[in-house]
C-alpha cells in the first residue's frame, strides 16, 4: 500500500458491503456505511482504477452512466463481490455463537473500514472491539467518522499497526486487551496481501496471545491459483489493477494442508469451508444470485489448549 494514503481495497470492500445492503432483494448483511465513510474522492478513484480493468467496449458502455450508478454496475461485476458480502456475515454467525459461549473481545485484524461496532448487533453489546490496521487507513477511517458526526463507539479500542512488520500479540501488548480471556479474531480480507511468512508469523501470534478456546475466522485463496497465473483477460486485469494501485495479491494456502499449517502454530482447524460450501449455505435459497468467488475459502479455527 502506498505510504500516507488510505486502502483502496478497504474502500472498495466497504462500498460493495452497502451496495449490496441497499440494492439486494434479500440482503445476507445490513451495513451501509461504506455509503458514508467513502468520501467522493476515493469514490472518483475507485471508479477509475475500476473502469481501467475492463475491456475498451465494456468501458465505453460504462461511462456514459451517471456516476453513482457506474460504481454500482462497477462493484457488482467485481468477481469478489459475492465473497465479500458472504464473509462478512459468516463471520459475523461465527462471533455471535461465540459471545453466546460467553466471549468478550473481539479482534478484528486488518479491520478497514469495518462497521461492526458502529451498528452493533444485539447479541455484542457487552463485547470489547479491537481494531488493527494500518496507521494511514485508521487515520482516515476516524476523520471520516468525525466528519460524518458520529464520534467513536464506546468499547472500541483502535490500534494502529503494519501486520506485515508487527505481530497482533506486539500491537495488542498497548491496549486494554486480555490474553487470559477467550477472544474471537476476525481476519478477512487480509491474506491474499501479505507473504507467506507474514501470514503465518501473524497465526503464530494468534494462538500465542488468545486464551485457549479462543477462535480465529479467516479468508484465504487457494495458493494453486497463485502458482500458475491466470490465463482470462478479467482476471488479468484485476490482478494487474491491484498491482498498481500498490495492493498486488501475493499468497494463500493449500487447503488440503491447511489443518497441518494451522496445527503447526498452535491451531486446530475446526471449519474450512469451500466456494461451494459457502454457497450451499448463504446462497442456495437466495433470489440475488450471489456466487462465491472460486478458489476463495473462508476457514474457523480455535487456540489449542
Amino acid at each position: 500500500m502506498d505510504p500516507g494514503r488510505a486502502s483502496l481495497t478497504a474502500m472498495g470492500t466497504a462500498l460493495m458491503r452497502a451496495d449490496h445492503t441497499r440494492t439486494a432483494r434479500e440482503p445476507l448483511i445490513d451495513d451501509g456505511w461504506g455509503d458514508r465513510l467513502v468520501s467522493d474522492s476515493y469514490r472518483s478513484q475507485l471508479r477509475e482504477d475500476a473502469l481501467s480493468a475492463l475491456p475498451p467496449e465494456v468501458r465505453e458502455r460504462l461511462e456514459a452512466l451517471e456516476p453513482q450508478e457506474l460504481l454500482g454496475v462497477v462493484l457488482r461485476r467485481h468477481p469478489s463481490y459475492a465473497t465479500i458480502v458472504i464473509r462478512t456475515r459468516c463471520a459475523e454467525d461465527m462471533l455471535a455463537l461465540a459471545v453466546g459461549r460467553g466471549v468478550r473481545q473481539y479482534v478484528i485484524l486488518g479491520a478497514g473500514l469495518d462497521s461492526f461496532a458502529l451498528r452493533r448487533p444485539e447479541f455484542a453489546h457487552e463485547v470489547e472491539v479491537f481494531e488493527l490496521d494500518h496507521p494511514d487507513t485508521q487515520q482516515f477511517k476516524l476523520a471520516r467518522l468525525a466528519e460524518c458526526g458520529s464520534s467513536s463507539p464506546s468499547g472500541v479500542h483502535y490500534i494502529g499497526t503494519d501486520l506485515a512488520v508487527e505481530t497482533p500479540a506486539e500491537a495488542l501488548g498497548r491496549a486494554t486487551f486480555d490474553p487470559l480471556q477467550p477472544s474471537f479474531f476476525s481476519w478477512l480480507g487480509v491474506t491474499a496481501y501479505l507473504t507467506r511468512e507474514a501470514n503465518l508469523r501473524t497465526l503464530r501470534s494468534v494462538a500465542s496471545c488468545g486464551a485457549a478456546g479462543s477462535e480465529l475466522v479467516f479468508d484465504y485463496g487457494d495458493q494453486r491459483a497463485y502458482d500458475n497465473p491466470p490465463t482470462d483477460e478479467r482476471s488479468i486485469r484485476i490482478r494487474a489493477r491491484l498491482a498498481r494501485i500498490g495492493e498486488p495479491w501475493i499468497s494463500g494456502f493449500h487447503p488440503a494442508r491447511l489443518s497441518d499449517e494451522l496445527r503447526d502454530v498452535g491451531l486446530e482447524l475446526l471449519e474450512n469451508l469451500s466456494p461451494p460450501e459457502l454457497h450451499r449455505r448463504y446462497c442456495a435459497a437466495s433470489p440475488d444470485e450471489l456466487t462465491p468467488s472460486p478458489n476463495h475459502y473462508l476457514a474457523r479455527a480455535c487456540v489449542r489448549a
